[in-house]
């Protein structure tokens, strides 16, 4: 019996849940009856990108799609999974193009399959109606060329349904996982790692003040503005954010109007993140839009205690006081109230962390995503 070509489409290949996800999916599923290969748009495909220039009518995105139509007829997968918002659509009108210009049988024709990282018309997501509209037109359409899309929280398959993307049967909700024994830097070492990359070298760090950290590009969703503003309101502890993006800019100034830059962090990221997570006290995000965040997954692996705020597919994982806190989005005093109390109850934290530990373990596992993808794979 011959092995299922999948070809895997991504809009680039650097740090991110997406990525993260299709690594995990090509590495782990069974090589006796799966051949993979990943083509990435900073690699394979020079006009594939998030970048959106409706100048001569999109005339980028109709050059991603000529390539794509190239590579699927060179590839010739069995199955093209597609991820990211981008690459979805394009990847999309790419395969229902290449099926009509190949003549080949529908029996014998790619199936579609598309990974929604969290919608990016979630209503919670920092766009104007016409842009989020506009987004939810452009995924209705591709969804009419795609076979099966996989929402990656049961939170954005309802919002798929709720706003008509595709009918039930070509939806599947199947929750990221993560092998749980990562393989983490012991505290200490963590610490001085991060302290060694500060951007002011000279400066030196108080032993006994907490360290409060989140991992994640620095964009509208992530909502880093939130935390530094609770920052703001929490002198007693020092914060880090591990990444980097277009808002970097923004909050670098909005640190320094809250008067909070000398205890305030940023650090470039360097794609191995994870592995520094002990070095936190406490893990904190302020998302405004999430689909199902790997690092949130890491962090409850890592033993840290979360707090989080209520967005996308979260909730699906942490449950208030339970195994985290989980405050409202936009709200820095809640948040900085939520971090204060861990902080000052030791013994609360620990527990809370226990228990996301073993959750991690016991429900957000990649042996789970792997073998309900290869289920989804197979019945294509």
């Amino acid at each position: 019996m011959s092995k299922i070509k999948i070809l895997y489409i991504i809009t680039k290949q650097d740090v991110g849940g997406a990525q993260k996800y299709v690594n995990d999916i090509a590495v782990n599923l069974d090589k006796s009856r799966f051949e993979t290969e990943v083509v990435s748009g900073d690699k394979n495909i020079f006009w594939l990108s998030n970048a959106t220039y409706p100048w001569l009518l999109f005339l980028n995105d109709w050059l991603a799609v000529a390539e794509l139509i190239n590579i699927y007829r060179k590839k010739q997968p069995d199955i093209i999974h597609l991820n990211s918002s981008k690459a979805g659509v394009l990847g999309s009108v790419a395969a229902k193009i290449y099926k009509a210009i190949s003549h080949k049988p529908l029996a014998i024709s790619p199936k579609v399959i598309f990974t929604a990282h969290g919608w990016v018309f979630n209503p919670t997501n920092a766009l104007s109606w016409p842009t989020r509209w506009f987004y939810i037109l452009l995924h209705k359409i591709a969804a009419l060329f795609q076979d099966k899309i996989i929402c990656v929280s049961e939170y954005d398959y309802n919002l798929a349904l709720r706003y008509k993307i595709a009918s039930k049967n070509k939806l599947e909700a199947i929750h990221n996982g993560i092998n749980p024994n990562i393989k983490f830097l012991d505290k200490e070492t963590a610490k001085k790692e991060l302290s060694d990359k500060l951007q002011n070298k000279n400066y030196k760090l108080k032993a006994d003040v907490p360290w409060v950290g989140s991992v994640g590009r620095l964009v509208k969703e992530k909502n880093y503005g939130t935390l530094v503003s609770a920052a703001a309101l929490m002198p007693e502890a020092y914060f880090f954010i591990i990444g980097e993006g277009p808002e970097y800019k923004e909050l670098k100034v909005k640190s320094g109007k809250l008067k909070v830059s000398g205890r305030f962090f940023f650090i470039d990221p360097t794609g191995e993140d994870a592995r520094y997570l002990k070095a936190f006290d406490i893990f904190v995000m302020s998302s405004v839009k999430e689909g199902l965040p790997y690092i949130l997954l890491e962090a409850m692996a890592a033993n840290l205690p979360i707090v989080v705020t209520e967005a996308g597919g979260v909730p699906e994982i942490i449950k208030n006081h339970n195994n985290g806190i989980m405050v409202a989005q936009k709200n820095p005093d809640l948040l900085a109230k939520s971090i204060s109390g861990l902080i000052a109850n030791p013994n609360i934290a620990k527990e809370l962390s226990k228990t996301a530990a073993i959750t991690v373990k016991e429900k957000f596992n990649v042996t789970a995503m792997v073998k309900a993808t290869e289920a989804l794979y197979e019945g294509a």
